[in-house]
Protein backbone atom coordinates (compact mmCIF):
# COMPACT_ATOMS: atom_id res chain seq x y z
CA UNK A 1 0.00 0.00 0.00
CA UNK A 2 1.67 3.42 -0.32
CA UNK A 3 2.67 5.50 2.54
CA UNK A 4 2.19 9.10 1.40
CA UNK A 5 0.63 10.98 -1.64
CA UNK A 6 2.71 13.76 -2.89
CA UNK A 7 0.71 16.32 -4.29
CA UNK A 8 2.46 19.52 -5.86
CA UNK A 9 1.11 22.50 -7.95
CA UNK A 10 4.77 23.21 -9.05
CA UNK A 11 5.77 23.31 -12.71
CA UNK A 12 7.14 20.38 -14.02
CA UNK A 13 10.60 22.06 -14.00
CA UNK A 14 10.05 22.70 -10.49
CA UNK A 15 9.53 18.91 -9.58
CA UNK A 16 11.75 17.62 -11.56
CA UNK A 17 14.66 19.94 -9.94
CA UNK A 18 14.16 18.38 -6.90
CA UNK A 19 14.14 14.78 -8.96
CA UNK A 20 12.27 12.69 -6.04
CA UNK A 21 12.30 9.09 -5.93
CA UNK A 22 8.64 8.21 -5.21
CA UNK A 23 7.41 4.34 -3.10
CA UNK A 24 6.26 2.11 -4.98
CA UNK A 25 2.48 2.90 -5.82
CA UNK A 26 3.16 6.45 -4.86
CA UNK A 27 1.99 8.98 -7.31
CA UNK A 28 2.35 12.59 -7.89
CA UNK A 29 0.43 15.22 -10.04
CA UNK A 30 1.98 18.40 -11.92
CA UNK A 31 -0.73 20.65 -11.90
CA UNK A 32 0.74 23.05 -14.76
CA UNK A 33 0.41 19.87 -17.29
CA UNK A 34 -2.27 17.78 -15.32
CA UNK A 35 -0.18 14.22 -15.14
CA UNK A 36 -0.10 11.70 -13.03
CA UNK A 37 2.86 9.68 -12.48
CA UNK A 38 3.09 6.54 -10.41
CA UNK A 39 6.50 5.63 -8.57
CA UNK A 40 8.37 2.15 -8.23
CA UNK A 41 10.65 3.09 -5.60
CA UNK A 42 13.12 2.69 -7.28
CA UNK A 43 13.29 5.46 -10.69
CA UNK A 44 13.90 9.29 -10.14
CA UNK A 45 10.77 11.49 -11.11
CA UNK A 46 12.54 12.65 -14.01
CA UNK A 47 12.57 9.02 -15.82
CA UNK A 48 8.93 8.40 -15.12
CA UNK A 49 7.71 9.65 -18.38
CA UNK A 50 4.07 10.58 -19.29
CA UNK A 51 4.03 8.07 -21.46
CA UNK A 52 4.90 5.19 -19.23
CA UNK A 53 1.43 5.94 -17.06
CA UNK A 54 -0.87 3.46 -17.44
CA UNK A 55 -4.48 3.59 -16.37
CA UNK A 56 -7.52 1.41 -16.57
CA UNK A 57 -11.22 2.58 -17.08
CA UNK A 58 -13.33 -0.55 -16.93
CA UNK A 59 -12.34 -2.77 -19.48
CA UNK A 60 -10.69 -0.07 -21.59
CA UNK A 61 -7.18 1.01 -21.24
CA UNK A 62 -5.61 3.96 -21.61
CA UNK A 63 -2.09 4.77 -22.67
CA UNK A 64 -0.69 8.32 -23.15
CA UNK A 65 -3.48 9.84 -25.10
CA UNK A 66 -4.80 6.02 -26.89
CA UNK A 67 -7.53 4.62 -25.35
CA UNK A 68 -8.32 1.06 -26.16
CA UNK A 69 -11.27 -1.33 -25.86
CA UNK A 70 -10.74 -5.23 -25.05
CA UNK A 71 -9.52 -7.40 -27.96
CA UNK A 72 -12.17 -7.32 -30.81
CA UNK A 73 -14.73 -5.27 -28.65
CA UNK A 74 -16.27 -2.25 -29.95
CA UNK A 75 -15.40 1.57 -28.56
CA UNK A 76 -18.52 3.19 -27.85
CA UNK A 77 -18.85 6.45 -27.09
CA UNK A 78 -22.50 7.35 -25.52
CA UNK A 79 -24.16 10.65 -24.16
CA UNK A 80 -26.64 10.84 -21.90
CA UNK A 81 -30.25 12.41 -22.61
CA UNK A 82 -30.01 14.59 -25.67
CA UNK A 83 -26.06 14.90 -24.98
CA UNK A 84 -24.35 14.86 -27.72
CA UNK A 85 -20.21 13.18 -28.80
CA UNK A 86 -18.41 16.55 -29.39
CA UNK A 87 -14.70 15.98 -31.35
CA UNK A 88 -13.36 19.50 -30.81
CA UNK A 89 -11.04 20.29 -33.56
CA UNK A 90 -9.96 17.63 -35.66
CA UNK A 91 -11.16 13.84 -36.41
CA UNK A 92 -9.47 10.95 -38.50
CA UNK A 93 -10.40 7.88 -39.43
CA UNK A 94 -7.38 5.87 -40.40
CA UNK A 95 -4.50 7.71 -42.27
CA UNK A 96 -7.46 9.58 -44.24
CA UNK A 97 -8.30 13.24 -44.44
CA UNK A 98 -8.83 15.06 -41.18
CA UNK A 99 -12.44 16.09 -40.81
CA UNK A 100 -13.43 19.22 -39.10
CA UNK A 101 -16.90 19.20 -39.38
CA UNK A 102 -20.65 17.83 -40.98
CA UNK A 103 -22.43 20.15 -43.16
CA UNK A 104 -26.04 20.11 -44.23
CA UNK A 105 -25.73 22.13 -47.69
CA UNK A 106 -27.99 21.22 -50.54
CA UNK A 107 -25.56 22.98 -53.09
CA UNK A 108 -22.39 21.60 -51.30
CA UNK A 109 -21.34 25.53 -51.97
CA UNK A 110 -18.80 25.56 -49.00
CA UNK A 111 -16.90 23.42 -51.61
CA UNK A 112 -14.50 22.13 -48.40
CA UNK A 113 -11.97 19.08 -48.16
CA UNK A 114 -12.06 18.65 -44.04
CA UNK A 115 -15.99 18.75 -44.42
CA UNK A 116 -18.25 15.83 -44.52
CA UNK A 117 -21.98 16.33 -46.57
CA UNK A 118 -25.39 15.03 -44.65
CA UNK A 119 -27.38 12.12 -46.23
CA UNK A 120 -29.85 14.46 -46.93
CA UNK A 121 -27.83 17.04 -48.27
CA UNK A 122 -25.90 14.95 -50.59
CA UNK A 123 -29.73 13.79 -51.93
CA UNK A 124 -30.61 17.15 -52.77
CA UNK A 125 -27.67 17.75 -54.83
CA UNK A 126 -27.85 14.48 -56.99
CA UNK A 127 -31.74 15.81 -57.30
CA UNK A 128 -30.85 19.02 -58.52
CA UNK A 129 -28.39 18.23 -61.02
CA UNK A 130 -29.38 15.05 -62.51
CA UNK A 131 -33.12 15.72 -62.50
CA UNK A 132 -33.22 18.38 -65.75
CA UNK A 133 -29.83 18.10 -67.67
CA UNK A 134 -26.09 19.31 -66.54
CA UNK A 135 -23.39 20.01 -68.40
CA UNK A 136 -20.32 18.40 -69.50
CA UNK A 137 -18.26 20.94 -71.23
CA UNK A 138 -19.78 21.58 -74.57
CA UNK A 139 -22.19 18.09 -73.87
CA UNK A 140 -25.25 17.88 -72.44
CA UNK A 141 -26.66 14.85 -70.17
CA UNK A 142 -30.20 14.31 -69.79
CA UNK A 143 -30.69 11.03 -67.97
CA UNK A 144 -28.49 8.29 -69.73
CA UNK A 145 -28.65 10.34 -72.99
CA UNK A 146 -25.48 12.23 -74.01
CA UNK A 147 -26.33 15.21 -76.57
CA UNK A 148 -23.55 17.27 -78.54
CA UNK A 149 -24.12 20.77 -79.86
CA UNK A 150 -26.25 21.91 -82.48
CA UNK A 151 -24.93 20.30 -86.03
CA UNK A 152 -21.86 18.75 -83.89
CA UNK A 153 -20.07 15.38 -83.95
CA UNK A 154 -20.18 12.85 -80.80
CA UNK A 155 -16.94 11.38 -80.49
CA UNK A 156 -15.88 8.46 -78.74
CA UNK A 157 -11.81 8.53 -78.52
CA UNK A 158 -9.82 6.14 -76.50
CA UNK A 159 -5.99 6.75 -75.86
CA UNK A 160 -4.34 4.23 -77.86
CA UNK A 161 -7.39 1.80 -76.82
CA UNK A 162 -10.52 0.94 -78.38
CA UNK A 163 -14.35 2.37 -77.89
CA UNK A 164 -16.04 -0.83 -76.55
CA UNK A 165 -20.19 -0.62 -76.56
CA UNK A 166 -21.61 -3.61 -74.81
CA UNK A 167 -19.25 -6.23 -76.05
CA UNK A 168 -19.25 -4.01 -79.74
CA UNK A 169 -15.28 -3.22 -80.63
CA UNK A 170 -14.74 0.09 -82.49
CA UNK A 171 -10.87 0.70 -83.60
CA UNK A 172 -10.88 3.10 -86.02
CA UNK A 173 -13.27 2.17 -88.86
CA UNK A 174 -13.22 -1.73 -87.90
CA UNK A 175 -16.91 -2.86 -86.27
CA UNK A 176 -16.15 -6.28 -84.25
CA UNK A 177 -17.00 -8.48 -81.15
CA UNK A 178 -15.61 -7.90 -77.88
CA UNK A 179 -16.47 -11.10 -75.97
CA UNK A 180 -16.85 -14.59 -77.90
CA UNK A 181 -19.93 -14.02 -80.18
CA UNK A 182 -20.23 -15.43 -83.35
CA UNK A 183 -20.55 -11.96 -85.06
CA UNK A 184 -22.48 -8.64 -84.82
CA UNK A 185 -25.77 -9.17 -84.64
CA UNK A 186 -27.89 -6.34 -86.66
CA UNK A 187 -31.88 -5.76 -85.42
CA UNK A 188 -33.51 -3.78 -87.97
CA UNK A 189 -32.54 -3.07 -91.74
CA UNK A 190 -29.14 -2.63 -93.17
CA UNK A 191 -29.92 0.36 -95.80
CA UNK A 192 -27.49 2.52 -97.61
CA UNK A 193 -27.79 5.72 -97.80
CA UNK A 194 -27.95 6.13 -101.35
CA UNK A 195 -29.56 4.07 -104.19
CA UNK A 196 -26.79 2.61 -106.40
CA UNK A 197 -23.66 3.77 -104.89
CA UNK A 198 -22.10 1.63 -102.63
CA UNK A 199 -21.19 -1.82 -102.76
CA UNK A 200 -21.29 -4.89 -100.48
CA UNK A 201 -17.60 -6.32 -100.09
CA UNK A 202 -15.02 -5.22 -102.75
CA UNK A 203 -12.80 -7.06 -105.79
CA UNK A 204 -10.07 -7.75 -103.01
CA UNK A 205 -12.36 -8.22 -99.74
CA UNK A 206 -15.10 -10.35 -100.65
CA UNK A 207 -17.91 -12.33 -98.09
CA UNK A 208 -16.94 -16.00 -97.99
CA UNK A 209 -20.64 -16.89 -97.64
CA UNK A 210 -23.88 -15.37 -98.32
CA UNK A 211 -26.81 -17.43 -96.36
CA UNK A 212 -30.06 -16.26 -97.72
CA UNK A 213 -33.68 -16.59 -97.12
CA UNK A 214 -35.12 -18.70 -100.03
CA UNK A 215 -36.76 -15.27 -102.32
CA UNK A 216 -34.81 -12.25 -101.16
CA UNK A 217 -31.90 -12.20 -104.22
CA UNK A 218 -33.54 -9.15 -105.76
CA UNK A 219 -30.94 -7.98 -108.57
CA UNK A 220 -31.83 -5.12 -110.64
CA UNK A 221 -35.60 -6.16 -110.20
CA UNK A 222 -35.46 -9.99 -111.20
CA UNK A 223 -35.45 -12.48 -108.02
CA UNK A 224 -33.95 -15.63 -107.91
CA UNK A 225 -35.22 -17.69 -105.41
CA UNK A 226 -34.95 -21.60 -103.90
CA UNK A 227 -37.23 -24.01 -103.17
CA UNK A 228 -34.30 -25.60 -100.52
CA UNK A 229 -33.53 -28.54 -102.61
CA UNK A 230 -30.88 -26.72 -104.68
CA UNK A 231 -33.33 -25.57 -107.68
CA UNK A 232 -32.90 -22.35 -108.53
CA UNK A 233 -36.02 -20.90 -110.34
CA UNK A 234 -35.39 -16.83 -111.78
CA UNK A 235 -38.52 -14.93 -112.10
CA UNK A 236 -39.93 -12.78 -114.59
CA UNK A 237 -38.78 -13.77 -118.61
CA UNK A 238 -36.12 -15.72 -117.78
CA UNK A 239 -32.47 -15.29 -118.09
CA UNK A 240 -30.71 -13.83 -120.89
CA UNK A 241 -26.83 -15.98 -120.81
CA UNK A 242 -23.60 -14.69 -123.06
CA UNK A 243 -23.22 -16.24 -126.10
CA UNK A 244 -21.18 -19.35 -125.62
CA UNK A 245 -22.33 -20.49 -122.13
CA UNK A 246 -22.46 -24.03 -121.41
CA UNK A 247 -24.05 -26.21 -119.31
CA UNK A 248 -20.31 -27.97 -117.86
CA UNK A 249 -18.59 -28.72 -120.94
CA UNK A 250 -21.03 -28.86 -123.12
CA UNK A 251 -22.52 -25.59 -125.59
CA UNK A 252 -25.87 -24.38 -124.60
CA UNK A 253 -28.07 -25.65 -128.20
CA UNK A 254 -29.63 -23.05 -129.60
CA UNK A 255 -33.72 -22.78 -130.96
CA UNK A 256 -34.89 -21.73 -134.49
CA UNK A 257 -36.49 -18.09 -134.25
CA UNK A 258 -39.78 -19.00 -135.90
CA UNK A 259 -42.54 -21.15 -134.96
CA UNK A 260 -41.68 -23.54 -137.44
CA UNK A 261 -38.06 -24.03 -136.21
CA UNK A 262 -38.02 -22.38 -132.53
CA UNK A 263 -37.77 -26.81 -131.51
CA UNK A 264 -34.75 -27.36 -133.90
CA UNK A 265 -30.96 -26.55 -132.75
CA UNK A 266 -30.06 -24.14 -134.89
CA UNK A 267 -26.87 -21.95 -135.20
CA UNK A 268 -26.62 -18.23 -136.37
CA UNK A 269 -24.21 -17.59 -139.74
CA UNK A 270 -23.64 -13.87 -140.38
CA UNK A 271 -23.66 -12.80 -143.73
CA UNK A 272 -21.71 -9.81 -144.47
CA UNK A 273 -22.35 -7.81 -148.06
CA UNK A 274 -19.45 -5.45 -149.75
CA UNK A 275 -19.76 -3.34 -152.81
CA UNK A 276 -15.95 -3.68 -152.99
CA UNK A 277 -15.14 -0.22 -152.39
CA UNK A 278 -13.90 -1.10 -149.06
CA UNK A 279 -11.26 -3.74 -148.65
CA UNK A 280 -11.61 -5.39 -145.23
CA UNK A 281 -10.19 -8.10 -143.65
CA UNK A 282 -12.30 -10.81 -142.46
CA UNK A 283 -11.47 -9.94 -138.86
CA UNK A 284 -12.92 -6.46 -139.36
CA UNK A 285 -15.89 -7.69 -141.09
CA UNK A 286 -17.09 -9.71 -138.11
CA UNK A 287 -16.25 -6.83 -135.71
CA UNK A 288 -18.93 -5.39 -137.47
CA UNK A 289 -23.14 -5.44 -137.61
CA UNK A 290 -23.75 -8.49 -140.22
CA UNK A 291 -26.06 -7.43 -142.84
CA UNK A 292 -27.78 -10.70 -142.36
CA UNK A 293 -28.09 -13.83 -140.31
CA UNK A 294 -29.00 -17.28 -141.46
CA UNK A 295 -30.37 -19.72 -139.48
CA UNK A 296 -28.55 -22.94 -140.04
CA UNK A 297 -29.16 -26.28 -138.96
CA UNK A 298 -27.31 -27.63 -135.87
CA UNK A 299 -27.44 -30.77 -136.91
CA UNK A 300 -27.18 -32.07 -140.42
CA UNK A 301 -30.72 -34.46 -140.53
CA UNK A 302 -32.81 -35.95 -142.91
CA UNK A 303 -35.71 -33.67 -142.39
CA UNK A 304 -38.15 -31.95 -144.38
CA UNK A 305 -37.49 -28.01 -145.05
CA UNK A 306 -39.90 -26.16 -142.67
CA UNK A 307 -41.62 -22.61 -143.60
CA UNK A 308 -43.48 -19.88 -142.27
CA UNK A 309 -45.66 -19.56 -145.28
CA UNK A 310 -45.45 -22.32 -147.41
CA UNK A 311 -43.38 -21.02 -149.80
CA UNK A 312 -42.20 -23.79 -152.88
CA UNK A 313 -38.25 -23.71 -153.51
CA UNK A 314 -37.57 -23.73 -157.05
CA UNK A 315 -33.78 -25.63 -158.27
CA UNK A 316 -31.46 -24.50 -160.48
CA UNK A 317 -33.38 -27.48 -162.73
CA UNK A 318 -36.49 -25.27 -162.90
CA UNK A 319 -37.95 -28.36 -160.87
CA UNK A 320 -39.67 -27.51 -157.75
CA UNK A 321 -38.76 -28.56 -154.22
CA UNK A 322 -41.75 -28.61 -152.03
CA UNK A 323 -41.82 -27.21 -148.76
CA UNK A 324 -42.26 -30.84 -147.05
CA UNK A 325 -39.47 -32.33 -149.40
CA UNK A 326 -37.11 -34.77 -147.25
CA UNK A 327 -33.75 -35.06 -147.52
CA UNK A 328 -30.45 -33.27 -145.88
CA UNK A 329 -31.21 -30.05 -144.91
CA UNK A 330 -28.92 -27.64 -143.64
CA UNK A 331 -30.90 -24.39 -143.25
CA UNK A 332 -34.72 -23.71 -142.29
CA UNK A 333 -37.01 -20.57 -142.49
Amino acid sequence: MPTQIQLRRDTAADWTSNNPTMAAGEFGWESDTNRFKIGDGSTAWTSLGYADTLKSLGDMTITGSTISAPSNGDLTLTTSGSGSVVVDDTFKIGSGAGVTTILDEDDLSSDSATALATQQSIKAYVDNNTSSSSSLGDLTAIGSTLTAPSNADLTLVSSNGNVVIEGIRVAGTTISTEDSSAGVQVAGNLIPSADGVYQLGSASRRWSTAFLSAETLDIGGATISSDGTGSIAIAATGATLPSGSKVVDQPIVLGGKTSKTAARPIQFVKVFVSDGSTNKTDAQFLAGTADLTLEFNGTVEDVPVYTEANQTFTLTSGSTLASNAAGATLFQF
